[in-house]
């Protein structure tokens, strides 16, 4: 396994609409090998989530979290050509600051679709459905944003709620807790 070079911001495969992987191809070695790459590779840098993209390979393929297992431990998914269908209102989004391994150092205040759907390959080239909400939906949908060539920068509406992290934990956490204060 391999801690692998993560794209930044700039950097055009990061921009891409990456390609679809032939299903037949997903327990090959390299497909194989490239989740195992990636879980590494986003373990080292404390990721909940990574896109095939993010480490230079233009493929539809992420490693989203946000859940917990039966016992409360982080759990991970392995989504092969992700869809995903929005099953929220459009008046039920769920915002929050966001982050990126490709972005570091940084965060910006982000509203998403609070429910999902997502239909996807597994690891072991299974096709599978299931739904999210809440946190882990926000993280799937900021990995597969990836797969198309969005960054959650492009998301973001009020520019004066992105800043560095030590400034955004320090003023702006602060200011939108005020803000929660003021409106109730």
């Amino acid at each position: 396994m391999s801690i692998l070079k993560v794209a930044r911001l700039g950097h055009p495969v990061l921009r891409q609409k990456c390609k679809t992987i032939d299903p037949k191809a997903i327990t090959g070695p390299e497909i194989q090998r490239l989740i195992r790459d990636m879980f590494e590779t986003m373990g080292e840098y404390n990721g909940v989530g990574l896109a095939a993209p993010q480490v230079h390979q233009a493929v539809r393929l992420c490693i989203a979290g946000g859940e917990a297992d039966e016992e409360g431990r982080p759990s991970f998914r392995i989504l092969i050509n992700p869809e995903i269908t929005v099953l929220s209102d459009e008046e039920d989004q769920l915002g929050m600051y966001e982050g990126c391994l490709s972005v570091p150092g940084m965060r910006g205040w982000v509203e998403r679709p609070a429910i999902i759907s997502v239909k996807a390959y597994n690891e072991k080239g299974q096709l599978e459905e299931f739904n999210l909400e809440g946190f882990p939906a926000v993280v799937m949908q900021h990995e597969c944003d990836h797969l198309d060539g969005i960054l959650y920068v492009d998301r973001i509406q009020d520019m004066t709620r992105f800043a560095y992290d030590e400034e955004a934990s320090r003023y702006l956490d602060t200011a939108d807790e005020h803000d929660e204060d003021e409106e109730t």
